[in-house]
């Protein structure tokens, strides 16, 4: 068994050390991402690191299994938008088989260790194989979920900062180009940019700021998106609109700190259970049964 385990960790390193030159060779369309931006200095490192080898493999790989998994397929075509990056389901697919089998060479090593048993060294294996088969789902998700916090934080104050750009005389679309250009550092800032682009080629303002509202998936910016266009149609003061609908964010933001403190006591009696009463427990009873022994009690 182990001559046979050794023979395959030697056939899979001479199998690495001549696959992974290929696939880590730049490519051409790699390299256009890179340079054009398009969300590469947002990606996760483990994308950025295999990002050759996935747009290799994509086809040939990413496809069969974006067909297996439907539902799984959905929510990242749910997800991807979202995060502004330059990915698709496929793309994930492909990384999460190589991330499965990174975590299943890594698994076969410690069958290689002296002494540990089989039954430990096969658990080891499947929980490395299931940990690289979701990570690359769950640092998607874990960005995406980042990504919609920051633009519900940063969304109250971009509106009261264009609000008062209208106050000053500007139109919308200008006092949208002027937080745009602050350039503060966000997504909002970024989807925004997106917004302009798009107004640019030829889409009017309510439909690039519907196209945002359904990438960003933020319910609050899906309302401050039907306040613009409900003010736009009636013919109201976006000014006094945006003045309006930024406050309601302010207090729904608050509001929603409120239920959070609530919920923190429920949340530490876990905690409590299980890591403080025990050592409260133990501080408080030892010297009490040290001193019983000591003094003979209880050694009968």
């Amino acid at each position: 068994m182990e001559i046979l385990l050794n023979h395959w960790f030697i056939y899979g390193c001479v199998f690495l050390a001549i696959v992974l030159p290929v696939l880590f060779w730049s490519r051409d369309d790699a390299v256009q991402i890179r340079q054009h931006g398009a969300g590469w200095a947002n990606l996760p490192g483990i994308f950025q690191f295999c990002w050759n080898a996935i747009l290799l493999f994509e086809f040939p790989l990413g496809t069969p299994l974006a067909r297996l998994f439907p539902e799984k397929t959905k929510r990242y075509e749910k997800w991807i938008p979202a995060s502004g990056l330059p990915l698709t389901p496929e793309r994930v697919f492909t990384l999460q088989l190589f991330t499965l089998l990174g975590g299943c060479l890594i698994g076969l090593l410690f069958f290689l260790i002296p002494g540990l048993k089989v039954g430990l060294c096969l658990l080891l294996f499947l929980f490395l194989a299931f940990s690289g088969w979701v990570y690359p789902s769950i640092a998607l998700e874990k960005y995406v979920l980042w990504r919609q916090t920051e633009i519900t934080r940063q969304l109250p104050f971009a509106i009261d900062l264009i609000g008062s750009a209208m106050r000053s005389g500007l139109e919308f679309g200008a006092a949208m180009r002027y937080f745009e250009g602050l350039k503060i550092p966000g997504p909002l800032t970024e989807e925004f940019g997106k917004v302009l682009q798009q107004i640019e080629l030829g889409k009017t303002r309510t439909e690039a700021l519907q196209d945002m509202a359904q990438r960003v998936q933020v319910d609050s910016f899906t309302s401050f998106v039907g306040v613009v266009a409900y003010g736009t149609e009636i013919g109201a003061s976006i000014s006094e609109t945006l003045r309006i609908h930024g406050e309601e964010l302010r207090r729904a933001r608050f509001h929603l700190a409120e239920r959070k403190a609530a919920r923190a006591p429920s949340l530490m009696i876990f905690p409590m259970a299980v890591f403080i009463m025990p050592a409260v427990f133990i501080i408080v009873i030892t010297p009490v049964i040290m001193q019983m022994k000591a003094s003979g009690i209880g050694g009968h």
